[in-house]
């Protein structure tokens, strides 16, 4: 028996330095190469080309919507206003600052001002007011219907609000 261990224990000690003889010796690599770090970077520099106008796109989308329910809100606040305060307040558009604002129509204090345009979060291309200034009478009822419009590249929203403050957000 203890021949046969011994004739075993050799033939393993000998097959396993021919077999290490024959193969080459690997070293540990560390890091990338610079043809490997390159294929990568032009690999996500595509993606982002590719991603970025979609993006943008979102972003632009995103701001349009927020906007439209911003102001929404911001119209029966303004009708509770008037009704709180009993008495008169102005809805209206400022296009040299870019905001509605509501006041109080006999003084003039500002109540609540959005800022839409540039100058705000929504950075919005185009925003208008029609009529521009409406009154809001403490009875819930306003002078005319309002219709805003919100514009930011494509995208586009718009608000319509009836005399009775009843507010619906278009999308054209």
């Amino acid at each position: 028996m203890s021949a046969g261990w011994r004739h075993e224990n050799s033939g393993l000690g000998a097959g396993t330095r021919a077999r290490s003889a024959r193969r080459p010796l690997r070293r540990l690599r560390r890091g990338f190469t610079a043809a490997e770090l390159l294929i990568v970077l032009v690999v996500l520099g595509v993606s982002f080309a590719i991603a970025l106008p979609r993006v943008n796109s979102t972003t632009r989308q995103q701001r349009v919507i927020s906007s439209a329910r911003a102001l929404s809100a911001d119209v029966p606040v303004a009708f509770s206003l008037a009704a709180r305060q009993r008495k008169p307040v102005l809805m209206s558009w400022d296009a040299a600052s870019g905001e509605v604002r509501i006041t109080d129509r006999a003084t003039g204090t500002v109540y609540l001002r959005r800022p839409l345009k540039s100058t705000s979060e929504y950075q919005l291309d185009s925003v208008s007011m029609t009529p521009s200034s409406v009154q809001l009478y403490p009875t819930g009822v306003s002078s005319a219907a309002v219709t805003f419009h919100l514009a930011s590249g494509a995208h586009v929203r718009r608000i319509t609000v009836a005399r009775s403050g009843l507010t619906r957000v278009f999308r054209p």
